[in-house]
């Protein structure tokens, strides 16, 4: 059975897992931010102990797991993000040069 600062661990780790599964599957990028801060604390913490016990481990697995999605969909997400400015950049500057030509053509 592991102690109960191993236990308390293992189900902090479960229950931040959950955390950030829900916020991927809501696309909440600012909560994956903040919950991905809080694993880190938290498996900093784990470092310096000498050995985890197996479900401390397994828990830690779960996450490594779960990053494996997380750092797709973060870069899916981006992308999406990066043509959405993209294309209102195009917008812009052909509404620019339009106003531009009005100009030259003495148009108001």
């Amino acid at each position: 059975m592991p102690s109960a600062p191993d236990r308390y661990q293992q189900l902090k780790l479960i229950t931040l897992g959950e955390q950030l599964a829900a916020a991927i599957k809501a696309q909440d990028w600012d909560s994956v931010g903040g919950i991905d801060l809080r694993i880190r604390e938290c498996l900093q913490e784990l470092s310096a102990a000498e050995s985890l016990s197996p479900e401390l481990q397994q828990a830690k697995s779960r996450l490594q797991e779960l990053y494996a999605r997380v750092i797709p969909a973060y870069a899916e997400a981006c992308e999406k993000l990066r043509l959405l400015l993209l294309n209102h950049i195009d917008h812009a500057e052909g509404r620019s040069a339009y106003l531009r030509t009005g100009l030259l053509q003495g148009e108001k």
